[in-house]
C-alpha cells in the first residue's frame, strides 16, 4: 500500500532552518546527564557501576536519551558520561573514537562500513534504526518527483536524471538497487550528486527529473506538491542498518561487559520509545532547537531497534561491493561485534 502523503503545512519552518537545528541544535548540551540517587533501581550501587563515555549526535537521539532519563543506563550498571558530537560527520566521529575521546559513538551504517573497509579499528556494537519493511507508518525517505511529473513508477526513470545527496551514500545505494530491480541499468540513467538542501530546487528547475531525499527535506518537498515514487530504503534494502553505535575493536575486546550493559539499557530505551511516542517527541522538544509544531505535527518517528537482521547487512554489503565502495571479502562478521550478532 502506498503510504499516505504528509499534507500538514510546514509554514515558515524552512528545510534549511530545520536542518541547521538538526546539525547544531544540540552542541550546546555538552553534558546531558540526568541527576539522581547514587543507588540504581535494580539494587546496584555506585561501586558496582562501570564507567563509559558515550557520544551522541543531534538526530536519532531518542533511545539513548530515554535510556538516560528513565535511568536504564544506571539500572544496568553503567556510570555514563554523555557527550554531543559537533556535527562534523561520521568520519570525524570515527577519528575521535579511535583517539579515545569517548568509548561508544553514534554514526550511520555506510560510514561505519567504509571505515572498517579502510582498516580503521572499529566495530558496530548496537543499532538505533534499520529499514523495517513491515512497518506500516509513514516513511521519511524515498524517491520523489516534482508536481506535474510524468514519472509514476521506477520503470519511468529510464533515460532520466536522478539527484542524490552523494555518490556512495545510502540514498545512492537505494537508487542503484531500485533501478536494478526494475530492469534499468545504472548506465541508462544519469545520477547527479547535489547538496542535500538543493535537491528540491534542482528538481523544480528541471536540472534533474527525480530526487532521493529524506527527513525534513523530503517532508518540505511533499508539502510543496512533490509526489512519492515507492517507499524508499525499506522497499529496496529491507532490514538494512541505518543509524547505529560503534566502539573501537580494542574497547570491545577489553570491555564486553560494558557493551552488554549498554545494549541492554539501549534495548529498554528503544522499547520505551516505541511504546511512548509522546516521550520521544518530548526528547526533541528538550534537546533540540527544532520548532515545536514540526516536532508535534510533521516529524516522522521511525521504529527503534537495537538488534540487527543479518540479511539486511548482507544486502547492503552486496550493493556496496557491486558499486565498488568496498572490497569483495568484507563480511558481516568483520563489521559487527560478536555480542551484537
Amino acid at each position: 500500500m502506498e503510504p499516505r502523503r504528509i499534507s500538514r503545512p510546514l509554514g515558515r519552518f524552512s528545510a534549511v532552518g530545520i536542518a541547521a537545528a538538526l546539525i547544531v541544535g544540540l552542541t550546546a548540551c555538552a553534558d546531558s546527564s540526568v541527576p539522581g540517587d547514587e543507588a540504581d533501581a535494580s539494587g546496584g550501587s555506585e561501586a558496582d557501576s562501570l564507567p563509559v563515555t558515550i557520544s551522541r549526535g543531534a538526530v536519532n537521539i531518542e533511545n539513548i536519551l530515554l535510556a538516560e532519563q528513565q535511568r536504564f543506563l544506571e539500572e544496568e550498571g553503567l556510570d555514563a558520561t554523555m557527550k554531543v558530537s559537533g556535527g562534523a560527520g561520521g568520519a570525524a566521529t570515527n577519528s575521535a573514537l579511535v583517539a579515545g575521546e569517548f568509548d561508544i559513538g553514534a554514526t550511520d551504517a555506510v560510514t561505519a562500513i567504509r571505515a572498517i573497509n579502510e582498516n580503521i579499528p572499529i566495530l558496530v556494537v548496537a543499532g538505533t534504526k534499520s529499514a523495517e519493511p513491515d512497518h506500516e507508518g509513514d516513511v521519511s525517505d524515498g524517491l520523489i518527483v516534482p508536481p506535474g511529473s510524468d514519472i509514476e513508477d521506477w520503470t519511468d526513470l529510464d533515460g532520466r536524471k536522478i539527484g542524490v545527496p552523494e555518490i556512495g551514500g545510502l540514498p545512492y545505494l537505494t537508487v542503484v538497487t531500485g533501478l536494478e530491480q526494475n530492469g534499468i541499468g545504472i548506465d541508462d540513467v544519469e545520477i547527479v550528486p547535489l547538496p542535500l538542501d538543493t535537491l528540491t530546487a534542482a528538481a523544480e528547475s528541471g536540472q534533474v527529473d527525480a530526487i532521493f531525499s529524506f527527513s525534513v527535506f523530503m517532508l518540505t518537498a511533499l508539502d510543496q506538491g512533490f509526489e512519492r515514487v515507492g517507499t524508499g530504503v525499506r522497499e529496496f534494502l529491507p532490514h538494512a542498518p541505518q543509524s547505529l553505535w560503534v566502539a573501537t575493536a580494542d574497547f570491545a575486546e577489553e570491555n564486553p561487559e560494558v557493551l552488554t550493559r549498554f545494549r541492554d539499557a539501549l534495548i529498554r530505551g528503544s522499547e520505551y520509545g516505541n511504546e511512548n511516542t509522546d516521550a520521544v517527541r518530548e526528547i526533541y522538544h528538550e534537546f533540540s532547537e527544532l520548532p515545536a509544531p514540526f516536532i508535534d505535527d510533521v516529524m516522522i518517528l521511525e521504529p527503534l531497534d537495537v538488534e540487527f537482521d543479518e540479511s539486511g547487512w548482507n544486502t547492503l554489503l552486496d550493493v556496496m561491493k557491486q558499486t565498488g565502495e568496498i572490497r569483495d571479502d568484507l563480511t558481516y562478521e568483520d563489521i559487527v561485534w560478536e555480542g551484537a550478532r
